[in-house]
């Protein structure tokens, strides 16, 4: 395991600040193998400086919002009369084509009133054909025209007591039961179109427009969804004002035509941390091997590289990041030699230096640091 030995704390009168760490890198055994080219076997033999801070935390589930994918399309099938149920067609989970009778209502006061309707048309032209002329047919022909309104009233009415989607679709809720007597007004199926699904997540109002394409985590798989509208922000992403300059809520529309997702499916955005939160020196960070941005901690006495999530820029100082950073861990912010993922951090006589603070006193427990 690399060592990197640290000089004396009376040796931080260098001019490297209270929060600096003065480290020594030893040679390596003899061997007949060609030297490493890492940074700590190019040290080896010279001191290295390394310029140390906490970590402080900020809680993640201040941060949280539950996302999921819903349809575009969402309709709730009502009916016009009150009445009662006497057929629910589809159940739930089962598909709806354009137009399709969904539920039937009692139809048979209606279809008396149609009945009676089209026997006022019938008479009405009867009593055009008895009347010869004059005054006696023009008001025949007048209340054949009432009979035939009267009848179109009643041929609506006959209509209101089947309930049809207007879509394509997925049936999700059925509200009612055969028998029920229901209102006008009242929800009875629940019909969803699949073929489109959309979300709206947090995106930074400054570089973000209709039409770009947006880049989420739908459960395990990463996607690419269109982002169909800029608004400002909703109430449940108010937190995030507090890492972002200029959040706003995007929504993202997912092209479901070959059924891949399902509505209800958890999403995630890049801009919602799932790690703890932390100001961190841009200068602190560096390119990971498995691709992203990293930054480096003294854990525990060791070295260890922390794969981080980019947050919002503060200046061109600062940044907030997101990983997965422990309760006691200092931000290395700066080496004079590069330092490897597991080396061991020692004092020159052997004590291992303080984990906490950068001025050798503990560090307490932040909250919301167990993580």
């Amino acid at each position: 395991m690399p060592l990197v030995r640290i000089l004396s704390w009376g040796s931080l009168c260098l001019g490297i600040g209270s929060s600096g760490l003065l480290a020594q890198v030893p040679a390596p055994a003899p061997t007949s193998k060609p030297a490493a080219t890492s940074g700590e076997a190019t040290a080896a033999g010279r001191a290295v400086v390394i310029e140390r801070a906490p970590v402080l935390f900020r809680d993640p589930l201040k941060y949280q919002v539950n996302l999921n994918l819903e349809p575009v399309k969402r309709i709730s099938l009502s009916a016009t009369v009150d009445g009662v149920v006497t057929t629910i067609l589809f159940q739930v989970g089962q598909d709806v084509t354009p137009q399709a009778e969904v539920v039937r209502l009692d139809a048979r006061e209606a279809a008396l009133k149609l009945q009676r309707a089209q026997a006022g048309v019938k008479a009405a032209k009867a009593e055009i054909v008895a009347a010869a002329n004059g005054d006696a047919k023009a008001a025949a022909e007048a209340r054949l025209e009432i009979a035939d309104v009267d009848l179109k009233i009643a041929e609506f009415h006959q209509a209101q007591n089947v309930i049809r989607s207007p879509l394509k679709g997925i049936v999700t809720k059925v509200l009612a039961v055969d028998g029920e007597f229901i209102r006008a007004g009242q929800p009875l199926v629940e019909v969803i179109d699949p073929s489109q699904l959309m979300v709206e997540i947090p995106v930074d109002s400054r570089a973000s427009k209709a039409g770009d394409s947006v880049d989420l985590k739908v459960e395990d798989e990463a996607v690419s969804g269109k982002l169909s509208a800029v608004l400002p922000l909703s109430p449940q992403f108010g937190p995030l004002r507090d890492l972002f300059p200029s959040p706003a809520t995007g929504r993202v529309v997912l092209d479901n035509s070959a059924n891949k997702w399902r509505a209800g499916m958890t999403v995630y955005s890049p801009m919602i941390p799932r790690n703890p939160v932390a100001e961190v020196p841009s200068a602190a960070l560096t390119n990971s091997d498995q691709g992203g941005r990293k930054v480096q901690v003294i854990r525990e006495g060791f070295v260890r590289d922390v794969p981080v999530q980019l947050l919002g820029q503060i200046g061109t100082d600062f940044v907030f990041v997101s990983g997965r950073f422990g309760a006691t861990d200092e931000l290395i912010q700066k080496t004079s030699e590069t330092l490897l993922d597991g080396a061991r951090v020692t004092s020159r006589d052997g004590a291992k230096p303080a984990t906490g603070t950068g001025t050798g006193t503990p560090t307490p427990k932040q909250p919301g640091a167990n993580f």
